[in-house]
């Protein structure tokens, strides 16, 4: 009996599975991607941060899939994609006392970076998600909605799966991509009784219309950071939680008036639900004036979702002749919004570590040993980051000293990946891109530089000290300040050892001149070399960029102002399906074009 056969199955179709499944089929396996569910759909993980929109860049331009590097940045997503998504320009945090306003001093950000790398976005995930489940079949990709796996059979040379129909379908190998649902953990019991993690959280969330934009809730003047808070994600901090404010309407050419808003609580401190989801929220930011005033006029147009401790781990995610992407296998928190990076990394070195082992026809766990390695690094990392974060939300004086620590982990992480991609583009040689995988470059948040995770440990220590009370708080935070103002390897100008400093810096041209002239002229070799980049690079990138929206807006006014007075125009010539059909269309790369630019040219000219 003949059963359908394909190189790869993929167990779930959300941006992770679609993503992967469409570097594969680039690559030539003939890859099947299954969804139970069908697209759209509600999902959670909505907010970018910028080491991961500078790797969904690199693995755009490693694989020639331009798609994969529009979701990393707003303006090429906004355009190409999606006008539901929200831009995101920072990360903003308010600190909140039971009782009292929010104090405006109380607030800190940090920027994520500007064009033509960023800024990052909020994605509206039922957009994103269908997009590349879609762009996935434009690859190759045999994908199959409404399809619900039943069973799987590992055998010696390939792997049996058995639909809820009874078809069978046969391939050579697996990966699970389903999330919280994972088949594979379930399967073989992979998920630990007790979640290793530290962290011990569980969730409110919904997505609600009328949140009215952050700034609103400051006395007028009285902004300490240096970007929008409508336009940042939103974080109002607390003793024992943390809300996240997610707007996907917060700029002119928005189509979604939603916001995504959701609570995460510390079970140590709120350890059981009290009533339905709605009200618990309702009941929590009743104690808080200013986060109340927030959510006067807001209106939940889905229904509430509470959970139970929503972490979960497990020591294995490789086995023979399968993988699980990060988040079928491990979940700490939202907190950073680090999910979707820990993601990224694991498809740049799962796709490399595939192409490998079909090359070799041989798919034995050992092959992806580095891929578990590293996905477990970075989960244990970050339940670091994360649970020193709630442990420090007892104070502003811990909360102020222990966020600096994340920022340095994002700042460097997002740099060293960054540097590689500038010298691609400044040299044309892809040996920079295959560095983005090296021990010295992958990591999250910084985990594969002993130096940053020293510094964090330092920290961590001293917030431990304080909650046991052999310290003060205060006396706390002075050390964690001074610890970091001392590392030789933070631009001082950054403010790592001033608590005053609420906003290490912007990321706009003349800041990130500053950067590289600082790590270029004033650290030692071995940041030099991690750190800095061509500035006259980076600069033509950006000119590059403001030119190609200035001609875009002339040309838009053109055809307005043509629509006017004719009916008939070509514009349908220069669609991509028209321009392929007779072989003029070569892929624009990430934001770099679209296909109006094509309008007088025949063939785009890809410049790098």
């Amino acid at each position: 009996m003949s059963y359908p056969r394909y190189d790869v199955a993929i167990l779930g179709s959300g941006i992770g599975g679609s993503m992967l499944a469409c570097i594969l089929a680039k690559h030539g396996l003939s890859t099947l991607l299954i969804e139970e569910l069908t697209h759209p759909r509600f999902a959670i993980g909505e907010s970018l941060i910028p080491e991961t929109g500078v790797r969904l860049r690199i693995l755009a331009e490693k694989h020639g899939i331009p798609e994969i590097g529009w979701i990393g940045s707003f303006h090429a997503l906004r355009d190409n994609v999606s006008s539901a998504c929200g831009v995101k320009r920072s990360f903003a945090f308010m600190y909140h006392r039971a009782g009292e306003s929010h104090r405006p001093e109380e607030t800190n950000q940090l920027p994520t970076l500007t064009p033509p790398f960023g800024p990052d976005s909020h994605l509206f995930r039922q957009d994103t998600d269908a997009y590349l489940a879609s762009i996935a079949v434009k690859y190759g990709v045999d994908f199959r909605q409404q399809t619900k796996i039943v069973g799987l059979d590992f055998q010696a040379d390939e792997v049996k799966l058995t639909t809820d129909k009874g078809e069978e379908i046969r391939c050579a190998f697996v990966i699970d991509a389903g999330g919280m649902r994972s088949h594979l953990a379930t399967q073989f019991k992979l998920r630990d009784e007790t979640p290793r993690f530290r962290t011990n959280t569980r969730a409110l969330y919904t997505h609600m219309l009328d949140v009215k934009p952050a700034d609103l809730l400051l006395e007028r003047g009285r902004r300490v950071v240096p970007s929008p808070l409508g336009q940042a994600t939103m974080h109002h901090i607390f003793d024992g939680g943390w809300i996240w404010v997610i707007p996907f309407g917060n700029h002119r050419e928005s189509t979604n008036p939603l916001t995504s808003v959701g609570m995460m609580l510390d079970r140590r401190k709120y350890p059981t639900p009290q009533g339905t989801p709605g009200e618990e929220f309702k009941s929590i930011i009743a104690r808080f004036p200013t986060i109340r005033k927030h959510f006067a006029d807001a209106r939940p147009v889905r229904p509430w979702v509470g959970t139970g401790r929503i972490q979960y781990s497990q020591k294995h995610c490789v086995g023979d002749r399968y993988i699980q992407l990060p988040h079928a296998a491990c979940f700490v928190d939202p907190l950073f919004s680090s999910g979707l990076s820990v993601l990224t990394v694991a498809i740049d070195l799962m796709a490399e570590a595939m192409m490998r082992a079909f090359k070799d026809n041989e798919f034995s766990a050992e092959r992806f040993q580095r891929v578990e390695d590293v996905v477990n690094t970075g989960f244990d990392h970050y339940d670091l980051i994360v649970t020193k974060s709630f442990d420090s939300f007892a104070s502003y004086d811990l909360w102020n000293a222990w966020n600096r620590n994340w920022v340095m982990g994002n700042f460097l992480g997002t740099f060293g990946a960054f540097k590689l991609l500038l010298r691609f583009f400044e040299t044309g040689n892809s040996r920079f891109l295959d560095m983005t995988t090296e021990p010295g470059r992958i990591g999250v948040l910084s985990s594969h530089l002993p130096e940053v995770r020293a510094a964090m440990d330092a920290s961590g220590d001293d917030i431990a000290f304080a909650l046991a009370g052999q310290i003060s708080d205060v006396e706390a935070s002075r050390r964690i300040f001074e610890r970091l103002g001392a590392l030789r390897f933070l631009p001082p100008y950054m403010g790592f050892g001033r608590p005053e400093q609420k906003a290490p810096s912007t990321f706009t041209l003349p800041m990130g001149a500053r950067h590289v002239l600082w790590y270029r002229f004033q650290s030692d070799a071995k940041w030099r070399d991690y750190a800095s980049f061509s500035l006259l690079t980076y600069a033509r990138m950006v000119l590059g960029f403001t030119t190609r929206q200035t001609g875009e807006a002339a040309r838009r006014f053109s055809t307005a102002f043509r629509d006017v007075f004719f009916a008939d125009n070509d514009d349908w010539k220069y669609t991509p399906h028209a321009l392929r059909a007779h072989g003029r269309y070569h892929e624009p790369f990430a934001d770099d074009f679209t296909p109006d630019d094509v309008i007088e040219t025949p063939i785009i000219q890809i410049a790098k």
